[in-house]
């Protein structure tokens, strides 16, 4: 998290301090995790400990050296980058990771939180805050205010994982059931992710001046300039997303095919 990135350690001149805290946080959800399935199951496939561990490595490359410091106030288009890794990326695969035990514990000894996420992920009430979130968190005055200061930066990283693990929530974890929310449904809610046009990846792209002052006065790559890089982030926000959603798309189809074959033996 960019919170534990000095604005001095982008000059290239790497320094461990600054990594300690996300090392830290790597170790500690890595650790927690263990303990949690030697808990409420101690024979959870190795496929799914392997995306757990896959999605807690997404969190350190997005949070640690190179990305952190570069996306902390040096590049506006790592900075895309990063919430695409934290909030698209990360999230699906440390849903995907925890075992079915993990959500009948939480039905069972936090009823009152499962009753809290099970109306934060309400296939509608989740896309409409990821997409509040997604673009407020891109939007010129909030990334100058919030990226001036360490809290601020801690705050914007844990606002985007949330809200990737509220909008993820529907599709990959197993409760609470929504018959409703079925395979088709499910392409249509990433479908419109995919194709929808938010304000902020627009600005990025066609705006005529710098709109990040974080990333303005930053020294810029030879051959390029601030509106260079902040109209890549504006591809990189527009595409990166589209073809995450696709991916997801790619594996419900998959899903759906193994039950079906399975359905017809």
């Amino acid at each position: 998290m960019r919170w534990w990135c000095s604005s001095q350690s982008v000059a290239w001149s790497w320094t461990w301090q600054p990594y300690v805290g996300v090392w830290l946080f790597v170790v500690a959800i890595a650790v927690a995790y263990v303990r949690h399935v030697r808990r409420v199951d101690p024979e959870i496939p190795a496929w799914r400990s392997s995306l757990f561990g896959a999605g807690v490595l997404v969190l350190w490359g997005a949070l640690d050296w190179p990305l952190g410091p570069l996306g902390a106030s040096y590049l506006a288009s790592v900075h895309v980058l990063q919430f695409l890794l934290i909030a698209l990326v990360a999230p699906p695969l440390l849903l995907a990771g925890l075992p079915r035990a993990t959500f009948v514990a939480l039905v069972e000894e936090h009823p009152a939180v499962f009753r809290w996420i099970e109306h934060l992920t309400q296939p509608l009430t989740a896309f409409f805050l990821f997409n509040v979130v997604m673009t407020l968190s891109h939007w010129p005055s909030v990334v100058d205010v919030l990226m001036a200061s360490q809290l601020g930066s801690f705050a914007l990283d844990m606002v985007w994982l949330v809200s990737g693990m509220i909008f993820w929530w529907p599709i990959v974890a197993p409760l609470p059931e929504r018959r409703k929310f079925s395979f088709m449904p499910k392409i249509g809610y990433l479908g419109l992710n995919g194709l929808l046009i938010r304000p902020p990846s627009m600005i990025m792209l066609y705006a005529k001046f710098p709109m990040y002052a974080s990333y303005e006065l930053a020294p810029p790559i030879p051959g390029t300039s601030a509106i260079d890089d902040q109209q890549l982030a504006g591809v990189v926000m527009k595409v990166g997303s589209a073809w995450i959603m696709m991916v997801g798309i790619a594996v419900l189809f998959y899903l759906w095919y193994r039950e079906s074959v399975r359905g017809e033996k």
